[in-house]
């Protein structure tokens, strides 16, 4: 699951969908950008995760969206909910995409996808929360010891 350009690709194995995570409105409009796709769509107005599904009929993207300052404020057990629940949402698309109606897809079908999305998705947030939190330990003024000088 590389990052590329603050967004990061979920891979969904032999399912020809593009899957997309990211964890802003900017990410999202950077692939949007970056896979030539005009379609005027935002992310994150009313929810805290969202999955967009964008297709011409031919190709498709599915691009998940999570606001994290919402969603790790929480316990762990909400986290977990959140990314199942767009997981869920994630594989009716990969399986509409592909022509095959989600609820005829078979039960170890949906389920062996529905983890491999899942595993992949709590991947990338562990990622982007680390980042994060490198970043504001860069930007964290240092402080200085209040210490005097000399030997105690």
């Amino acid at each position: 699951m590389p990052k590329h350009w603050g967004y990061y690709h979920v891979d969904c194995g032999h399912f020809p969908t593009q899957i997309k995570l990211c964890f802003s409105n900017e990410t999202f409009q950077r692939v949007l950008r970056d896979h030539g796709i005009a379609e005027k769509a935002s992310a994150l107005d009313e929810g805290i995760a969202e999955t967009h599904y964008l297709t011409d009929g031919r190709e498709a993207i599915i691009i998940l969206a999570f606001d994290l300052k919402e969603c790790v404020d929480e316990d762990p057990a909400y986290l977990a909910g959140v990314i199942a629940h767009e997981a869920t949402h994630c594989v009716c698309r990969v399986f509409e995409h592909i022509g095959e109606p989600p609820e005829e897809i078979g039960e170890e079908s949906r389920a062996y996808l529905t983890e491999h999305i899942v595993k992949q998705i709590t991947t990338g947030i562990s990622v982007e929360m680390e980042r994060n939190a490198r970043k504001e330990n860069r930007s964290a003024p240092k402080q200085k010891s209040k210490r005097s000088g000399g030997t105690e």
